[in-house]
């Protein structure tokens, strides 16, 4: 009994050792360490985001001031408070992770913001913006803010090109 309990450990060893390696070199291939960063050059190891990183780089946002952009992907579509930030990373790179993973049929060609990262990009807009927005209509005063309007409605192309 003893024998088959340790041919059992060695096995599930063995087994915590390859998933282990599979791991460290699909986090190496995907250059994981690079996500920590706050560079949008991280976005785009994702060919999905090809389209969309080369429209930033043509928008008014990747403009450089005193050597950094003026905005960086996690500028608009994070958080700006560091707990909220981190979490919401994790809870997007898990969420890639997986769809690359086991959806990867069903990716879409073109990603769209669900409902929380709209609202994350609207109150980012509103932060960096807060000087102009103070001295505009507030579009979220609307009562019905169903169909309220946000930034991007008016300023759609100013991130990238791509739909919201």
């Amino acid at each position: 009994m003893k024998k088959a309990n340790s041919k059992l450990f060695a096995v599930f060893l063995f087994l915590l050792v390859i998933l282990a390696g599979v791991g460290m070199y699909t986090f190496h291939n995907a250059k994981g360490t690079s996500y920590f960063s706050d560079a949008s050059e991280s976005c785009n190891n994702c060919h999905i985001m090809n389209e969309v990183y080369n429209d930033y780089l043509k928008a008014s946002h990747s403009k450089e001031v005193d050597g950094k952009s003026r905005a960086t992907c996690n500028d608009c579509h994070l958080p700006h408070s560091f707990f909220e930030k981190w979490i919401a990373k994790a809870q997007s790179g898990l969420g890639h992770a997986y769809a690359f993973t086991f959806k990867l049929d069903s990716l879409p060609t073109h990603l769209s913001a669900n409902a929380k990262s709209k609202e994350i990009i609207q109150n980012n807009c509103i932060e960096c913006h807060k000087e102009i927005a103070s001295n505009t209509i507030n579009p979220t005063l609307d009562p019905h803010k169903d169909n309220s309007l946000s930034c991007v409605s008016c300023h759609q192309g100013v991130g990238h090109k791509r739909g919201f």
